[in-house]
This record gives structure tokens, sequence and C-alpha cells, in this order.
């Protein structure tokens, strides 16, 4: 997907205004952790380098994964960025994947200056659009326009699924959010979500994913 970096979510976003028990009788369950970082694949195993760390994991993939990682690695033999959380076994090594945010071989990588302050990303193609949600406000990015920064109001469905709406300065925009497996039809990238875009009467398809602020 093409990528939007000329505005900075600092700049833009300037216009809008325990105790613990000495004895516990059982050992909490401890929640997905999530992680980004680069895979690559080493003598058949698939293997997990994390962002900004010497810290690496042998994955313990699965049928659907492999299937997913396999054309990436193909199309960039020295890695492509993950955003994954699961299970980490520190002492042996191993990672087990719960969840998939995405896989990308290029665009929002570990040097992603955005990624801490959003709670989702959407983008699509011909035309390029792309919508940057924060906690004060949607940035709707297009080609050839300047960005939008956009109050909005957000409203959950049935199955995980969410709708995003704003009306402000006489133009309507929404976006809904659907829990579907989505491949960028010209990077190849892997999304966790599906976005349909809805914009003054024009309606586009692409790919979204959760950032820092969102699970």
């Amino acid at each position: 997907m093409l990528h939007f970096r000329a505005f900075s979510l600092l700049v833009l976003l300037a216009s809008l205004s325990a105790c613990q028990l000495l004895t516990p009788s059982a050992s909490p369950t401890q929640p997905a952790l999530r992680m980004q970082g680069t895979i690559t694949n080493s003598e058949g195993q698939w293997v997990f380098q994390q962002c900004n760390r010497p810290n690496a994991y042998i994955i313990n993939s699965s049928s659907a994964l492999d299937q997913e990682f396999v054309p990436l690695i193909t199309a960039a033999p020295n890695g492509f960025f993950a955003d994954l959380s699961g299970d980490l076994d520190a002492a042996q090594q191993r990672f087990t994947p719960t969840q998939r945010y995405r896989l990308e071989i290029e665009g929002h990588d570990c040097s992603d200056p955005d990624f801490a302050r959003l709670q989702l990303r959407a983008s699509g193609n011909e035309p390029a659009w792309s919508i940057l949600q924060t906690p004060r406000g949607l940035i709707f990015n297009q080609i050839g326009e300047a960005a939008l920064v956009l109050p909005y109001i957000e409203e959950q469905l049935p199955n995980g699924r969410f709708h995003l709406s704003s009306q402000a300065n006489n133009q309507n925009l929404d976006i809904w959010i659907t829990t579907q497996q989505c491949i960028d039809n010209m990077s190849g990238a892997v999304y966790h979500l599906q976005a349909k875009l809805q914009w003054n009467q024009q309606t586009f398809n692409g790919c979204a994913a959760f950032g820092a602020l969102r699970d």
C-alpha cells in the first residue's frame, strides 16, 4: 500500500482540542504478549527477531501461518515485518502466535513513529487513501489532497466489528471494520481486518490493523 508520511501525528492532532499475596493459591494465566519484529527462515524454521532488542525466538507456527509466511519470504528473502501476539516461552526461546495483526514487506515497520499513538490504521489502493484512528481524532489522507483531521463517533457491532463515522465540515465519512483476513492486492501484505470506507457517496475497500493502543 502507499503510505503517507508527510504529516506528523503530533502536528495534526494539535489542531484538536496493588497488592500481592505472599502465597498465591494458583499462578494467574499470562496474557498474550504483543511484539513487533522481523521474521526470517533459517534451516526450515521461522525466526522472529524482536524490534530494537537482541531477543530472537523460534516461532511455533501453524499451517495457516505457514501459508501466509511463505509468499512473503519468497518475495523478501532477507525477512519481513510482523506484528504478532501470542505466548512466549523465554526459557526455550520459543514464541507461539495466537494473533497476527499484520505482515508487511515494506511500509510501517520497526521504525514507524506513529504506531505507539494509534488505535487503528486502515488504508487502500486505487486511489490510495489511509485513515489513522487516535483517541483525539481521525486523520484522513488522500493522494493529492491535504490531510483532514476529523472528530468521530465509534459504534460497536456484533462479531467484533465496529463503525467509525464523522460528519464534520459538511462532509460524510464512514468506515466499517470487520474481523477477517485481508491481503493487500498490490504489496501482498497481510492484515487481520478488512475495511470499507464511504466518503461523500464514494466507496473504497482496504485493509486495517490495530495500533499499539488497541488489542
